[in-house]
């Protein structure tokens, strides 16, 4: 992904384009107003997300142990930090060091800030008015971290030229950034000389703070070209307590897959690579600083997420472009059986005999045909609810059954009511002849529920209040109690 990286120093602004692995375009600009307007238009030909480096003297580095807290406590106490040793600048931040082992389990923080706002704040006000995504704010300290991770020792004191702004030394202690410092040095000192008068005054420093402790060696790096390494070599002498390592700098950018060439010691290059291809987590931009970046990668998010419902939609749609092609191969066989037998109806219907009669007249006489077949129901279905009730009365014997059409007793059917005569015996009438005849009556009430209507036209026994009451009860045990009932049965409408 091509980014835009920028260096800032105490006298220059460099803008520089970064495509894989490495830089394609460099560009100054002067710190003024023509200066800005020119890195403006530079802007516009490369809206790119922005990754500034600064190397200036005014940067400040202040080690407190602090409370364990989380959450918005922790934050408050470190804006309480921030308003106490760097109120008058916004590019601050706070690393955690490490956390100690016992007693409370504090927290030793490193607080750190670009104090000089005003050499950073106006070509910022540049990048906001063009809308650049800044990514962050970086320091060389930050970014030289990543160059100490594998080295084997405790205590570093790196040392880094970089041409427009100075010899940087950077102390470490294990692995963990402690302070740095930045010495500006002049067109008539060398790289050499000024390595070689500049590190007894860094290891005196830190000798006033006891780092290393005692009995420990202190090693220096030094970051230097292959035409400084014989120089560099007949300048520093080691000893007990201080150890010195030249780095290649060509061999160092071979490891981290940097393609730059370096013609001199100047690290300015290397540093930035570093920051392209691996921004530390922490820097001295805040959440205003960043608005664009944000907004900047939810966009990508919002062209990804459309992107991949566009692929999805296309994979589907392919999907189903492709059943139908199946389901078009298994539907032919069906179409064509089809046609099958269209022809041989049509050819069954060439072979009936013309006819003159209207089909409105046809159709008139299926539906009288289908009136008239109900004037004459199928005998079946009138006396099949009679068979089913008489199953259920093994006492009820049947001694002579008659039927006929009768239209008085229809209604409410429009159709002729079948009247149906039923003559039968109830058999063990016995001298009971109350519950003989709630027997008669269960049958009675067992044709009506299967949609007859019923009446008795003759009883075993006249319960009426003119009848009498006589008969002869072994003669009713022997051949059962006559009665005759009238049931109606009629269409159902």
């Amino acid at each position: 992904m091509k980014r835009t990286l920028l260096f800032l120093s105490s006298d220059t602004f460099q803008a520089l384009q970064w495509s894989g692995a490495d830089f394609t375009s460099t560009q100054t600009f002067s710190n003024d107003a023509d200066g800005r307007e020119s890195f403006a238009i530079y802007l516009e030909n490369h809206p790119y997300p922005a990754y500034m480096m600064v190397d200036v003297i005014e940067e400040d580095f202040h080690h407190e142990t602090v409370p364990h807290l989380t959450g918005s406590s922790r934050n408050a106490l470190f804006e309480r930090k921030f308003e106490q040793y760097y109120r008058s600048t916004p590019f601050r931040q706070a690393t955690l060091v490490k956390r100690q082992d016992e007693g409370r389990r504090d927290d030793d923080m490193l607080f750190s800030a670009l104090t000089n706002p005003q050499r950073i704040s106006p070509w910022l006000d540049t990048l906001h008015a063009q809308k650049t995504p800044v990514v962050g704010i970086y320091s060389v300290p930050n970014v030289s971290t990543a160059v100490v991770q594998a080295i084997p020792s405790e205590h570093i004191l790196l040392l880094s030229w970089e041409k427009d702004a100075g010899l940087r030394q950077t102390y470490f202690n294990n692995k963990r950034l402690h302070f740095s410092r930045l010495t500006p040095t002049n067109l008539n000192s060398s790289f050499s000389a000024a390595v070689a008068s500049e590190t007894p005054r860094t290891q005196q420093y830190l000798k006033s703070l006891s780092l290393p402790p005692p009995g420990e060696i202190l090693d220096i790096h030094v970051i230097c070209h292959a035409s400084d390494k014989q120089e560099l070599e007949t300048l520093l002498e080691g000893d007990n307590s201080l150890r010195y390592s030249l780095v290649d700098i060509n061999q160092f950018a071979q490891t981290h897959h940097c393609k730059h060439q370096f013609t001199d010691s100047d690290a300015t290059h290397l540093f930035l690579s570093l920051l392209a291809k691996k921004p530390p987590s922490s820097h001295y931009a805040n959440a205003q600083h960043t608005h664009f970046y944000w907004l900047w990668k939810l966009r990508k998010i919002l062209f990804g997420l459309a992107l991949l419902t566009a692929l999805v939609g296309a994979a589907l749609s392919g999907a189903t472009l492709f059943e139908s092609w199946n389901l078009t191969d298994e539907t032919q066989p069906l179409n064509d059986k089809a046609t099958r037998m269209r022809d041989q109806t049509q050819q069954v219907q060439s072979s009936f005999a013309n006819t003159s009669i209207p089909a409105a007249d046809m159709k008139s006489a299926v539906l009288l045909a289908r009136s008239l077949s109900q004037y004459s129901p199928p005998t079946k279905e009138v006396l099949l609810g009679v068979s089913q009730v008489m199953n259920r009365f093994p006492r009820i014997t049947l001694n002579k059954l008659a039927w006929q059409t009768s239209a008085a007793d229809a209604a409410p059917s429009p159709y002729p009511a079948q009247v149906i005569l039923f003559e039968g015996a109830l058999n063990e009438f016995g001298t009971d002849h109350r519950k003989a005849l709630a027997y008669l009556e269960q049958f009675q009430q067992a044709l009506t529920q299967h949609g007859y209507t019923v009446s008795a036209t003759t009883l075993p026994l006249d319960v009426t209040s003119q009848g009498s009451i006589n008969g002869d009860s072994a003669n009713a045990q022997n051949k059962g109690a006559q009665f005759t009932l009238k049931i109606i049965w009629r269409q159902p409408s």
